[in-house]
């Protein structure tokens, strides 16, 4: 199968030109299905992440597939990534499969287990990944491998290596902010091969963690983009000019906004970025 080519995004948030954007799932904690979709379409962005988790819980509790569709139909939203299947885990990976089908999900995110399981082989795991991207080719389903510092794909380099591995062109790269900046820093995407990267994920924050658990630091204490220490100006140099953009802020004070205004401060706060970084001299 051929790389994927990136969808075309609705230019929804100014100044993003064709590029994707998404909603992710973790900037809407706590947020009803609903309303995350609403909130998405109403800020200008494309579509949302959504998670797995969360859905079979919905589907558990009486909402249908078609319930799902009509809200999403109803905004005119997709869901383009779904968070966050862990490698060589069998039973998730069906529940991933089923959902993208059923929504026509183009990505679905991918990390290497992190704290006591973290240890495992990766030459078997890349095997895994590869077979799972086949099976599902005939969906375009593509896979976004992101690389985590406490996890055995640490930077850029351990993730090319382990992607290219997978030996399928469906299996490619998710570039974090995050853990760019708190891992191998921006040096290492002196090395990114653009060809691989299927998303980038945005969010700021500040170089010094605050909390000592990287994991912990990572979904409570990220900023708006803008807000933190982050050189995101180099960082979109960087990176690959069409790949989509997922906005994935996950802080504890933006949990206490409301739903409407929480999407609409990040795509502002893209909007301003993608400004920044792109004006004209």
């Amino acid at each position: 199968m051929a790389h994927h080519a990136y969808g075309v995004g609705s230019g929804g948030i100014a100044g993003v030109g064709s590029r994707q954007t998404i909603l992710a799932y973790y900037s809407m904690r706590g947020v009803e299905f609903d309303q995350r979709v609403a909130a998405a379409s109403a800020a200008g962005f494309d579509g949302i992440g959504f998670g797995v988790g969360e859905y079979l819980q919905l589907r558990a509790n009486g909402t249908s597939d078609d319930d799902f569709k009509q809200v999403l139909s109803q905004h005119n939203i997709r869901i383009l990534e779904l968070e966050a299947l862990r490698l060589v885990d069998d039973k998730s990976a069906l529940d991933f499969e089923h959902v993208a089908r059923t929504f026509g999900a183009e990505r679905i995110q991918v990390i290497a287990p992190f704290g006591a399981n973290k240890d495992i082989d990766l030459d078997v795991a890349a095997q895994w990944l590869g077979a799972l991207a086949e099976r599902t080719a005939d969906a375009d389903v593509h896979y976004a491998l992101e690389f985590l510092p406490p996890t055995k794909i640490p930077d850029i380099a351990t993730a090319q290596n382990f992607v290219r591995r997978s030996g399928h062109p469906n299996v490619g790269l998710c570039v974090d902010t995050w853990h760019v900046f708190r891992g191998a820093g921006v040096s290492s995407l002196a090395d990114l091969d653009y060809s691989l990267v299927k998303n980038i994920q945005v969010d700021d924050g500040t170089m010094t963690p605050s909390m000592d658990d990287y994991i912990q630091d990572c979904i409570h204490n990220r900023e708006l983009l803008g807000a933190g220490e982050f050189d995101l100006q180099q960082f979109f140099e960087c990176t690959p000019p069409n790949s989509p953009i997922s906005v994935e802020i996950i802080d504890d004070d933006l949990d206490l906004i409301p739903a409407f205004e929480r999407a609409q401060l990040q795509a502002s706060s893209l909007q301003r970025l993608m400004a920044r970084c792109y004006r004209q001299d």
